[in-house]
């Protein structure tokens, strides 16, 4: 009796134990890199009033629901990573969500990579997946990348700078752009000019040429305001940027935005809206 009163002790001992020992927690759920994920798809594109911010917009658009976007970084060659700030948005599924990223100076030693974002997602369990996803851009990398690098080889010989603006009456004003040599031997040709959003550009007819060992050359450009509808003056970023077609060496005439110091972006605006409400 004392033998089984002992074997009943200790299995009590045995059971006692196995209910006081504690439950082990659920593992949270990992990180992982999900090669060939297509639950987000994305596209790269550019807005008109972004350019000369240099901003882009990463759009991406979720195939399952619950998607939370962490992390998202612009990673392609041929300029160095931009990151997004994503402030942890949710992707609603099958709707498309823009996430602006700024392009820094673009690294012209050889040709740009195909458009791609790094992004980190979070899925409704808690789970985070790193995407590879890449971005459907309609040739844009490849043109910004060209402008980028023509703009940089054109920027390492000469200044271009705005060395005076006066008025001519109540609806044009005179800018006198000056080209300085900095570097290089390359000649400079100024070929045209473009207008901007308000203002239809002109010349006398003199467009100079800058040639190897030229101190600076200048010429004026006559800004006439030409658009006043509301569209136009609501595109006051552009206002102020003059449009000139400029030759580097033997390279053809490409488009080229000079861009003035704030003072005088700020007065070219001003005359603009003045003039157009003069009627």
């Amino acid at each position: 009796m004392r033998g089984g009163t002992a074997v009943l002790a200790a299995a009590a001992v045995v059971l006692a134990g196995c209910s006081a020992a504690p439950s082990t927690p659920a593992a949270p759920a990992a990180s992982s890199t999900a090669a060939g994920d297509r639950s987000v798809t994305g596209a790269l594109l550019q807005y008109r009033r972004d350019e000369l911010a240099r901003r882009l917009q990463v759009r991406l658009t979720a195939h399952e629901p619950g998607l939370v976007v962490e992390q998202l970084t612009f990673d392609t060659s041929g300029w160095p990573a931009a990151a997004a700030t994503p402030n942890e948005a949710a992707l609603p599924d099958g709707t498309a969500l823009d996430f602006p990223v700024v392009l820094g100076t673009a690294d012209c030693d050889g040709p740009p990579g195909t458009a791609e974002a790094e992004v980190v997602v979070r899925d409704p369990t808690g789970g985070t997946r790193t995407l590879d996803v890449p971005l459907d851009d309609d040739g844009l990398v490849r043109r910004l990348h060209a402008e980028d690098c023509a703009d940089e080889a054109l920027r390492a010989q000469v200044a271009i700078e705005v060395a005076g603006v006066a008025p001519v009456d109540e609806h044009s004003v005179q800018v006198t752009v000056r080209l300085r040599r900095l570097s290089g031997d390359d000649a400079v040709r100024v070929t045209g000019t473009r207008p901007n959003t308000v203002y239809d550009l002109s010349t006398d007819g003199r467009l100079p040429t800058l040639r190897h060992g030229g101190g600076e050359v200048s010429f004026d450009v006559t800004m006439v305001a030409a658009r006043c509808d509301v569209h136009a003056l609501g595109e006051s970023y552009r206002t102020g940027i003059i449009g000139l077609v400029l030759a580097l060496g033997d390279g053809d005439p490409r488009p080229y935005d000079l861009v003035p110091a704030p003072d005088v972006r700020a007065r070219l605006e001003t005359f603009a809206v003045t003039s157009c409400r003069g009627g």
